[in-house]
């Protein structure tokens, strides 16, 4: 075979490859996205009404609706991200894809709704804390982040915060349909604990969730204690990318039935 022609192949197929992770990334990213600024349109609609619902009605609200976010938003990216790649799954393969234009694909997409993600948590917050005052009521956050949100660099860490957990549970959620898809449901069952142990980690690592109220008293709340959650969330991001790997690495398709 000729250079030229070898050339050629290796760029096809390099052209190739690059279209099948844009396809992936473009798949899993539309999806959790859209879904996701569904989820805060309604969202912030119920952070405004339940407020003058509790003027109205006398009292007074010691942190906003918005502190249980942190709950939902996660699990609504990480169901749309199991629903999406499921579906993409076995097409993509069948196609002549490979399982690293899944992986690469996959994890560019965790990324991109991740950053997608916090910023629409630190714009919520923003909008929330400016309602209170509106309302002439104090606002602090619950969870492990700046309490405040009085500068730019609240802001921006609050919202890498939310981008790391969001990242993890996607490449958590891509990581559970392969072990399924390889394994079947016994021991696809039995390969969540691994996955389920790294979105406890990264909510330990970045002080939200149910660890904000387990812990969150017990912690300073500082841009600097922020920061350094930070950095311990983004190792976790890179062992869920890791197991995320090794599941793709295993991937099988199993017979329908």
């Amino acid at each position: 075979m000729s250079a030229p022609a070898v050339v050629d192949r290796t760029a096809f197929a390099a052209q190739a490859q690059s279209r099948a992770v844009r396809r992936v990334q473009r798949s899993v990213t539309s999806a959790v996205v859209i879904i996701g600024a569904g989820f805060w349109v309604v969202y912030a609609v119920v952070a405004v009404v339940v407020p003058l619902i509790v003027r109205n009605a006398g009292n007074q609200m010691d942190a906003g609706v918005l502190s249980a976010a942190d709950y939902i938003a996660r699990w609504v990216a990480f169901g749309t991200t199991v629903a999406m790649f499921a579906t993409i799954l076995r097409p993509h393969l069948a196609a002549g894809g490979t399982r690293g234009a899944l992986r690469t694909g996959a994890v560019r997409a965790a990324a991109i709704t991740g950053l997608v993600y916090g910023l629409l948590k630190s714009l919520a917050l923003l909008g929330e804390r400016a309602y209170f005052g509106a309302l002439g009521w104090p606002w602090q956050r619950l969870d492990g982040g700046p309490r405040e949100l009085t500068d730019l660099g609240d802001f921006a860490l609050t919202a890498l915060a939310e981008a790391v957990v969001t990242a993890v549970y996607l490449l958590v959620g891509c990581a559970v349909v392969a072990g399924y898809q390889t394994h079947g449901v016994w021991r696809g069952t039995a390969l969540l604990l691994p996955g389920i142990a790294l979105l406890a980690l990264v909510e330990l690592a970045t002080l939200s969730g149910s660890t904000a109220d387990l812990l969150g008293h017990l912690v300073t709340v500082d841009g600097a204690a922020a920061a350094g959650r930070l950095l311990a969330g983004l190792a976790v991001v890179a062992l869920a990318a890791a197991w995320l790997h090794l599941r793709l690495r295993n991937l099988r398709l199993r017979p329908t039935r």
